[in-house]
């Protein structure tokens, strides 16, 4: 219980942090898609929060935490937007990857823009979580156990994402 309360502890902290230092916003983002549908965009406009996590190539972690991702996809894709963004690989490695995340999971390609835009990475997993207005209120890098990950989603959906 009282690991709880500073989880939730540490979220209220970085929500305060940003609405306190604008500075760590990070513009609605069009990338090139991933997947066989071709959409080109990796935040619906759908005023729902928007979890991403940067994945590469050959990654073990990334692929543990895209289950996680995948059972939250399934369960709360109408309560929070989740997307993977791809990097140091080229399309067809990216792509060959996606074999271990939820087929319908929306997947797409860093540019240097997004990069820039989110400050840059140094590690895969990279989490991202972005606001309904596009603004980036936390980064966490590498691997988040499945039971943050849950918390984190179900303050983001307000309640409404249980994974």
């Amino acid at each position: 219980m009282c690991f709880l309360n500073k989880f939730y502890l540490v979220i209220a902290l970085l929500l305060a942090t940003v609405i306190l230092f604008s500075e760590v916003q990070a513009t609605p983002f069009s990338l090139k898609s991933l997947n066989a549908h071709g959409v080109e965009n990796s935040r619906e406009d759908n005023d729902l929060a928007t979890i991403v996590m940067i994945y590469q190539p050959n990654c073990s972690w990334c692929k543990k935490q895209g289950k996680t991702l995948s059972i939250a996809f399934k369960q709360c894709r109408h309560s929070v937007n989740i997307a993977l963004v791809g990097t140091k690989g080229n399309a067809r490695q990216l792509k060959k990857e996606l074999k271990h995340y939820h087929k319908d999971l929306p997947a797409f390609i860093a540019d240097r823009k997004f990069l820039r835009a989110v400050g840059g990475y140094q590690a895969s997993p990279t989490t991202l979580i972005f606001t309904a207005q596009g603004d980036l209120i936390m980064k966490k890098r590498g691997f988040i156990a499945q039971e943050k990950l849950a918390n984190a989603m179900s303050i983001v959906s307000k309640g409404a994402c249980h994974i």
